[in-house]
């Protein structure tokens, strides 16, 4: 088995809010990376950088509102899935980043570092977002 990041979170939302806040460039913008525009383009996410939208992931699944699946450019390598299931009146949210086997020993450390805490973070701000709290982590990632 390859090397995984995996975090979860229980969210009290039906899943089609949850998918509209992971899937709406808009929305992601707001929990994940505020002050980044995040777009969409058929399969291709991108993010603006100065006067340029980088092209950063490449949708491979996309099964609303149960599964999102993208593979990070330009190397695809690393591929980030999304699930949403119902459980107990609310909604299971787990993010899983595979791939990472494909990284050399010291950008595979750097990359749980920062990836295993970054996910946590980022999962407490959209739980706060969907409820409409203040994020515990602003300026995002």
């Amino acid at each position: 088995m390859g090397r995984t990041i995996e975090r979860s979170i229980w969210i009290n939302a039906p899943r089609e809010r949850v998918w509209q806040a992971v899937t709406d460039p808009a929305q992601i913008e707001k929990w994940f990376a505020p002050g980044t525009a995040f777009s969409q383009n058929g399969d291709v996410i991108s993010i603006r950088i100065d006067d340029a939208d980088v092209d950063i992931a490449l949708v491979e699944v996309f099964d609303p509102p149960r599964q999102l699946t993208t593979r990070s450019l330009p190397d695809r390598l690393i591929t980030t899935t999304y699930r949403l299931e119902d459980e107990n009146g609310g909604t299971r949210f787990t993010v899983i980043e595979s791939g990472l086997e494909h990284l050399t020993e010291e950008d595979f450390r750097l990359r749980m570092q920062q990836d295993s805490h970054g996910w946590e973070l980022a999962l407490q701000n959209l739980n706060a977002y969907i409820d409409g709290r203040p994020l515990p982590t602003p300026g995002g990632f």
